[in-house]
């Protein structure tokens, strides 16, 4: 196979990528038409697609399983709000990479260093009290130690993906398989609260040293976009970005980008060892003026726009939310997606990536990534 130049060839399926991307979708609820630009930022003619130039879709706890029957009623009765905004289920993550198109992710994770700790969820004692309960998947990894992924471990314990080991393999076996797609960024929540018994462990520094080890143990650091890569000659990740944004898209394609969705105590000590997070391999939402500088999160598209465009056009990589809670899913409201889009965001994350019959006025969509010859997309 020969191969062109990376500039040639980045203009290639650059041009083709902008007469593709400029599409509208109609807004059912609301009787208007959005038109939507498959780039945050516009790049200038000649100059290749930088990684923050990119508009990607993803989904929000992208291993969720909607609590069976018995639970949800269970947390119906105690927060309605709360049972309405858990009632979804999304795809396997390979499906999600695969079928969708998606190319970020969310994974809530928690310490579990002897295993067992989420085996016997409160959730699954109560209803194995009144009848037999529907059975937990993934009883024997559960007993594994390794850090776990779900919701919440008393109630909303149900997961397409029971391990940060097991989502990452899957990850990996996609990407492997598709080399040329652009970075796939995982969300990661360092949880350690819960509604119900068991009590989850804090995540300290040995929780820190066993996050890094996982995610290495399966993806080598060269497949791995880190801060490091980001900052190059540059005293700070804020001085490496500012004006100019993140490398570009070819370098990079085949690599993921792992971002902590933490603010405050745990991001706090994830800093401790350098304000630059040099050595890391996790992203930081810190202040704009800060050395790590370099991702943002910021998950309300409406009271945050006018921030969000700021930040992106002084080249930063923002997250945000388009729906919360199935809200707008229920109401058939594309306006916060609308603001999305506006804002500039890069990362937009959905709790609802097709259409669902519950919803029939609500769907969201983007052009598919750009330049992937040989990655699977549905959409």
């Amino acid at each position: 196979m020969t191969h062109r130049s990376t500039r040639s060839h980045g203009c290639q399926w650059l041009a083709d990528w902008r007469r593709s991307v400029s599409w509208c979708v109609p807004l059912v609820a609301l009787g208007v038409v959005v038109t939507i630009q498959g780039f945050a930022a516009e790049p200038l003619p000649g100059d290749a697609l930088r990684i923050n130039q990119l508009r990607l879709l993803g989904t929000h706890n992208s291993y969720h399983i909607a609590p069976d029957p018995f639970v949800a009623r269970l947390i119906e009765g105690a927060a309605p709000a709360e049972a309405r905004a858990i009632d979804c289920t999304q795809r396997p993550i390979s499906e999600q990479l695969d079928q969708l198109g998606l190319r970020h992710l969310e994974l809530d994770c928690y310490r579990d260093p002897d295993g067992g700790l989420f085996s016997t969820p409160l959730g699954l004692h109560l209803a194995g009290a009144v009848g037999q309960p529907p059975p937990l998947q993934w009883q024997g990894e559960l007993a594994e130690p390794g850090i776990k992924v779900l919701h919440s471990p008393g109630f909303d314990f149900r997961t397409t993906v029971p391990t940060l080991h097991a989502a990452l393999h899957e990850v990996k076996g996609w990407s492997d398989a598709h080399p040329r797609h652009v970075p796939i960024f995982l969300l990661i929540e360092l949880k350690s609260d819960a509604f119900a018994p068991p009590q989850p462990l804090p995540w300290n520094d040995e929780g820190l040293a066993e996050l890094e080890a996982t995610i290495l143990g399966v993806f080598p650091r060269e497949r791995i976009l880190a801060p490091d890569d980001i900052r190059g000659g540059r005293a700070t990740l804020r001085e490496a970005v500012d004006g100019v944004g993140w490398p570009e898209v070819e370098a990079h394609r085949g690599k993921i980008v792992c971002l902590m969705d933490n603010v405050g105590v745990v991001r706090d000590a994830y800093l401790v060892g350098s304000d630059v997070l040099a050595g890391r391999l996790l992203f930081t939402s810190v202040a704009p003026d800060h050395p790590a500088a370099a991702f943002m999160k910021r998950n309300d598209p409406q009271a945050g726009h006018d921030e969000i465009r700021r930040l992106v056009d002084a080249g930063f990589l923002v997250r945000t939310r388009v729906d919360a809670g199935l809200e707008e899913p229920g109401r058939g409201d594309l306006r916060r997606f609308e603001r999305a889009l506006s804002s500039g965001a890069q990362l937009l994350s959905t709790d609802i990536p097709e259409p669902d019959a519950r919803f029939p006025g609500y769907r969201i969509t983007l052009p598919a990534p750009p330049g992937e010859d040989d990655a699977a997309s549905g959409r």
